[in-house]
């Protein structure tokens, strides 16, 4: 069994502080997509919505129904919060996807966005937790902020945190290893529920046989087959590796 450890992603106690949150919003490739932070850790990530408004709207909404704060808006990296950097640094190389031959730098074109939206932040990135497989950062030494998340979901993200990129596990493969197959349509809540993606990257977690299965962020299933397709993930067949055995 595989899990992350609580010490990697967890707030060592609370002593929340309303006045030391924020948000930004960050260009990828994808999209613009959205963070926001308290003084510890990310509260919540949004990926792209078919507009930046509308991702800003989503995120302060899911991150002011777990946390009181002032929420403003970052207009430079240095109004960034240290893991809200290393998050937005991160997130940035996933979504860039595997480097290719023809393109080793993982510069492909990004949508173009206006200020206040931070641009590439890339060369910002210090963690040091990469997957050998495919090229990508893990994120799972992210610190997340678990206020306010079900018991079980958190469970549930924790064993997707566990999963690197390019690989793929199922609904049924993260049920049985909470408790049954029973559990299945729990964890497809639970997952349609995720405040961190693609940190917690429940688009690495598909239907039996391979399907897609659904995806809550903006595109559905067709997003989140782009963002395996990126990531290099064996898809159509249902293969994926022995993650949990």
């Amino acid at each position: 069994m595989t899990t992350v450890p609580l010490s990697l992603s967890c707030v060592p106690g609370d002593g929340w502080d309303p006045a030391q949150t924020g948000h930004a919003l960050f260009r990828t490739r994808l999209g613009v997509c959205g963070i926001a932070w308290g003084a510890q850790a990310v509260v919540a990530l949004r990926l792209p919505e078919p507009s930046p408004e509308g991702t800003q709207m989503r995120l302060l909404a899911h991150a002011r129904q777990r946390r009181s704060g002032l929420w403003p808006q970052a207009q430079a990296a240095d109004g960034l919060s240290a893991q809200a950097l290393q998050a937005v640094a991160g997130v940035q190389w996933l979504l860039a996807g595997r480097p290719q031959a023809s393109d080793p730098d993982r510069s492909p074109p990004w949508p173009d966005a206006p200020a206040p939206v931070l641009g590439d932040l890339r060369s910002l990135l210090t963690l040091n937790r990469w997957s050998e497989r495919s090229g990508l950062p893990l994120l799972d030494d992210v610190v997340l902020d678990w206020h306010g998340v079900p018991d079980f979901s958190r469970a549930v993200y924790q064993l997707a945190l566990a999963i690197e990129p390019g690989q793929t596990r199922s609904y049924g493969d993260l049920a049985l290893h909470l408790g049954g197959k029973g559990l299945a349509r729990a964890v497809g809540q639970a997952l349609g529920a995720n405040p961190f993606a693609p940190v917690v990257p429940c688009h690495r977690i598909l239907a039996a046989q391979g399907a897609g299965g659904g995806f809550s962020a903006n595109g559905g299933t067709r997003t989140k087959l782009q963002l395996l397709e990126w990531e290099g993930a064996p898809l159509g067949d249902g293969s994926s590796l022995g993650l949990f055995d």
